[in-house]
C-alpha cells in the first residue's frame, strides 16, 4: 500500500519550535476554538465549529449524547430498535465521522449511546478539521468534553438526580450524583450515574423470493437488559501561576442480558432450518479510561501542554441460540463464548507562540498504540448433546499511531483572520490468528487545512446585524478498521442468504481519501439570534463497499474499494429569541453519487436527501417552570451499494417534549417523552441476481418517559 514517511513533518516542527524560540514576547492571543456555548464564541473562531453548552445537553432529558446529537445541525441519527445508533453528518456515518474524546481520537469502546449526558462538559461539532486534532474526518468531527473539576470559588457543591424512565410498562430507574469541591489549588469533581436501560423489541421480518418462489414472516421479539454503573473524577491542580496538571478518569461497568423469541411462518416455499428460535446473550463489559495532563505558560505568552491517556475494555459475552421445530422441540443448540480485549495508550503535546503580533503558531505531535486480542470458541451440539461442530479461534492485532502537524492562525486584519495547517498521520497494523491469515496495513495521509474568515467592515456594524463569511478547504482519509482487516468470518445462526449473509474482513481492504470545499454564511443580530447557510463539495477517492458473493451455497458479505465517489450538500440553521420564546430550525439537503455503482440510486450507504429539526422553548412568565420540544424528521432512504443489492428504509419523524418545574433554586422537577410519536419503522434488503430475494423488517416503536428530580445541594 502507498504511504509516505514522516521526515519532512519532524523537520517542520523542528523549524517551527526554532523560530517560536527566536521571536520577541507577544500577548496571547485566541486559540483556534473559542469553548464557550454562546453564539459569540461560535462567531469569533477563525475554525468553523458549533459548540453545544452544558444547558442545551441537558435541556431535554435525554438519556445519552446520541440523543442530543440528532438535534444539531447538519446531524441525523440511524437508531433501529435493538441496534447500536449511528451519527452521521452530512449522511456519512461510521468512520466517516470522527469522534473525539477531551480532543483526542476516542478509543474503539467508546459509545455515544452508553455515555450518561451528566458526564459531559460540552460537545464540540466542527463541520472542517484541524491540523491538531484527527485527520480521519471526512464528514466533520464530534469533539466530547468530560465534566471540569471544583465549583469554582464558592466551595464544596452536590447535586442529585433522581428518578426513572418508562418505556412500555418496564420500569427503568436511574440516579445521578455529583460532589465537587476545591481545596487551595486542589480542584476535584466525581460524577456517579447508576441506571437501568429497558429496552422491549418486537418486529416482523418478511421473505419473498422468486425461483424458488417463497413467501415467509418470521415474528420476533428481542428482551434488552441493561444495568450500568459510570464513575468520572476529575482532578484539576495549579501549583504555580504558570503550571496546571489535570487528570480526567472515566470507568464504565455493564451487565446486558438479551433474551430473543423467534417464531416463523412459511405460506410459500420451504421452512428454515430452525423454525422457531430462542436466543440468549449476557456480557458484562468494562471500559476504562484515564489521563494526565501538565500545561505551563510561559512569560513569552507561548504554552506548552502534554498528555499521556490510556484505555482499556474487556468484554467477555456468552451466547446461546437453540434452534426448535414448529412444536418448539430442540433440534440444535449453538454456543459461543468470545472475550475480545483492547488496551491504548496515547501521548501527544502541542507548543503554542503568539508571533509577530498577529499570529499564534503551533505545532505537536501524537502517538499511540492499541492491542486487541479476542477469542471465540464455539460448539454445535444436537437435540441428543452430540458434539456436531468444535472451533476455537483466536488472534491478536496492533495498530501503531502517530501524526504531528503545524498550523498557524493569523488575524490579518479586523475584516480577515486564516488558519493555515499540515498533519501528517500514519497507522500500522499487524494482526494474526490461528484460523486467520496474517495482515501487515499500513495508511497514512498528508492532510493540509485552509480556512478563512471575513467580517464586512460597515457602519453600525456595532449594533446592527453582524454578516461574516467562511471557507475551508481540507484533505481527510478514512482507515479501515482491525474487524475490517481481518480475514474472518463471522457467520449466522439460521437462514443464510443474500440479504443476511456471514461477515468476513478484507486485508487488502485501502484506506479512503478525501478533499473537500466548504462555504458558509452566518448572520448574528443581538446575542442569541444567527441565520446561517452552508455548502459543502467533497471528491472521495477508493470509497468502501459491501460485496456480496456465495460459494456452495453460502453467502459472505465483505468490505472492497469500490472506485470513486461525489457527495455535496446544503445546511439552513436558524435561531431567534423574543422574550419567554426561543426557536431553532435546522434543515440540511444531501446528494451523493457513487462512481462504481450503476443508478438509480448510487448513494453514500444511509445517506438520506433530507433532514431537519425544529425545536420551540417557552418560560413561563413567573420563571418558575420551562417547557419546549423538538420535531426531527429524516427522509426515506434509498441506496443501492451494488449492481444486485439495494436498500430501503423508511421516513422517520420523532417528537421529543420536555417540561421542567422548578420548585425553588435548588430543586427541580423533569418531565419528558421521547419519541412520542412512536412511528413504526421499516427497512428493506433487495437482491436483484438470479434468484431474486427481498427481506423487509418492520420495528414497533414505543415511547419512552422519564421523570426526574433534580436536587442541588
Amino acid at each position: 500500500m502507498r504511504t509516505i514517511r514522516t521526515g519532512s513533518a519532524s523537520a517542520l516542527l523542528l523549524a517551527a519550535h526554532a523560530c517560536a524560540c527566536a521571536q520577541p514576547t507577544e500577548p496571547p492571543m485566541q486559540q483556534v476554538l473559542v469553548t464557550t456555548g454562546a453564539n459569540n464564541g461560535r462567531a469569533q473562531s477563525t475554525t468553523t465549529a458549533i459548540v453545544v453548552g452544558r444547558d442545551e445537553i441537558l435541556r431535554q432529558g435525554d438519556a445519552s449524547l446520541a440523543e442530543v446529537l440528532k438535534r444539531q445541525p447538519g446531524i441525523t441519527l440511524d437508531a433501529s430498535p435493538g441496534r447500536a445508533p449511528t451519527i452521521r453528518m452530512r449522511g456519512m456515518g461510521g468512520g466517516y465521522v470522527a469522534i473525539l474524546l477531551n480532543g483526542l481520537p476516542a478509543p474503539s469502546g467508546f459509545s455515544l449511546e452508553s455515555i450518561s449526558p451528566d458526564l459531559i462538559e460540552r460537545i464540540e461539532i466542527g463541520r472542517a478539521p484541524t491540523a491538531e486534532t484527527s485527520s480521519q474526518a471526512v464528514a466533520g468531527t464530534i469533539n466530547v468534553i468530560l465534566r471540569r473539576a471544583g465549583p469554582g470559588k464558592g466551595g464544596d457543591a452536590n447535586e442529585i438526580k433522581a428518578g426513572s424512565a418508562f418505556v412500555h410498562g418496564h420500569v427503568a430507574p436511574q440516579l445521578v450524583a455529583q460532589h465537587s469541591g476545591r481545596k487551595g489549588a486542589l480542584g476535584y469533581t466525581l460524577t456517579a450515574t447508576l441506571r437501568r436501560h429497558e429496552k422491549p423489541v418486537a418486529a416482523v421480518t418478511t421473505e419473498e423470493g422468486a425461483q424458488p418462489a417463497l413467501l415467509r414472516r418470521t415474528a420476533w421479539t428481542d428482551q434488552q437488559v441493561e444495568d450500568v454503573l459510570e464513575l468520572a473524577p476529575r482532578l484539576s491542580w495549579q501549583p504555580t501561576a504558570d503550571d496546571s496538571i489535570t487528570s480526567q478518569s472515566y470507568l464504565r461497568k455493564r451487565h446486558i442480558d438479551n433474551a430473543k423469541r423467534e417464531d416463523e411462518t412459511t405460506d410459500i416455499g420451504r421452512p428454515t432450518a430452525f423454525p422457531h428460535a430462542d436466543q440468549r446473550f449476557e456480557t458484562r463489559p468494562l471500559h476504562a479510561y484515564a489521563d494526565l495532563a501538565w500545561t505551563r505558560k510561559f512569560e513569552t505568552g507561548a504554552r506548552l501542554a502534554v498528555k499521556l491517556s490510556g484505555f482499556t475494555m474487556k468484554h467477555e459475552a456468552a451466547f446461546e441460540y437453540r434452534g426448535l421445530d414448529l412444536r418448539d422441540k430442540l433440534l440444535e443448540s449453538h454456543l459461543v463464548a468470545s472475550g475480545p480485549v483492547e488496551r491504548e495508550w496515547t501521548f501527544n503535546g502541542s507548543w503554542r507562540r503568539p508571533l509577530w503580533e498577529s499570529h499564534t503558531l503551533a505545532a505537536g505531535w501524537e502517538l499511540g498504540r492499541k492491542g486487541r486480542s479476542e477469542y471465540r470458541r464455539e460448539q454445535q451440539r444436537n437435540a441428543a448433546g452430540a458434539l456436531l461442530l468444535a472451533s476455537d479461534e483466536h488472534y491478536r492485532a496492533t495498530v501503531a499511531r502517530r501524526a504531528f502537524f503545524i498550523q498557524d492562525e493569523w488575524d490579518i486584519g479586523p475584516a480577515w483572520s486564516a488558519y493555515v495547517g499540515l498533519r501528517r498521520e500514519d497507522l500500522h497494523t499487524t494482526g494474526e490468528g490461528n484460523a486467520d491469515a496474517a495482515i501487515d496495513v499500513d495508511a497514512g495521509a498528508w492532510s493540509p487545512i485552509f480556512q478563512a474568515l471575513f467580517k464586512p467592515q460597515r457602519p453600525g456594524a456595532e449594533t446592527g446585524p453582524r454578516d461574516q463569511l467562511r471557507l475551508a478547504v481540507s484533505r481527510t482519509y478514512k482507515a479501515p478498521n482491525i474487524v475490517q482487516l481481518m480475514p474472518r468470518r463471522y457467520t449466522v445462526d439460521n437462514n443464510n442468504s443474500a440479504t443476511n449473509p456471514d461477515q468476513q474482513g478484507n486485508p487488502l481492504l485501502r484506506p479512503e481519501l478525501a478533499l473537500g470545499i466548504d462555504l458558509a454564511w452566518e448572520r448574528y443580530i443581538g446575542k442569541t439570534d444567527l441565520v446561517s447557510v452552508s455548502a459543502f463539495h467533497k471528491r472521495i477517492r477508493d470509497i468502501t463497499l459491501s460485496r456480496i458473493s456465495e460459494n456452495k451455497g453460502v453467502w459472505t458479505a465483505m468490505p472492497v474499494n469500490g472506485g470513486d465517489a461525489t457527495v455535496q450538500g446544503i445546511e439552513v440553521e436558524g435561531k431567534a429569541s423574543r422574550g419567554p420564546l426561543s426557536a431553532r430550525i435546522n434543515l440540511a439537503r444531501n446528494w451523493s453519487r457513487v462512481d462504481g455503482v450503476r443508478g438509480p440510486d448510487n448513494r453514500i450507504e444511509g445517506q438520506a436527501a433530507y433532514s431537519g429539526n425544529l425545536g420551540l422553548d417557552v418560560v413561563a412568565p413567573s420563571g418558575r417552570a420551562d417547557m419546549g420540544g423538538t420535531f426531527t424528521w429524516r427522509a426515506p432512504l434509498a441506496n443501492r451499494s451494488s449492481a444486485l443489492l439495494s436498500s430501503e428504509g423508511s421516513a422517520r419523524r420523532q417528537l421529543d417534549l420536555y417540561a421542567v418545574w422548578k420548585r425553588d433554586a435548588t430543586s427541580r422537577l423533569r418531565l419528558s417523552v421521547a419519541d412520542l410519536l412512536h412511528r413504526d419503522v421499516r427497512e428493506r434488503l433487495l437482491y436483484e441476481g438470479p434468484s431474486p430475494h427481498a427481506r423487509t423488517t418492520v420495528y414497533r416503536v414505543h415511547p419512552v418517559w422519564r421523570l426526574m428530580w433534580e436536587q442541588s445541594l
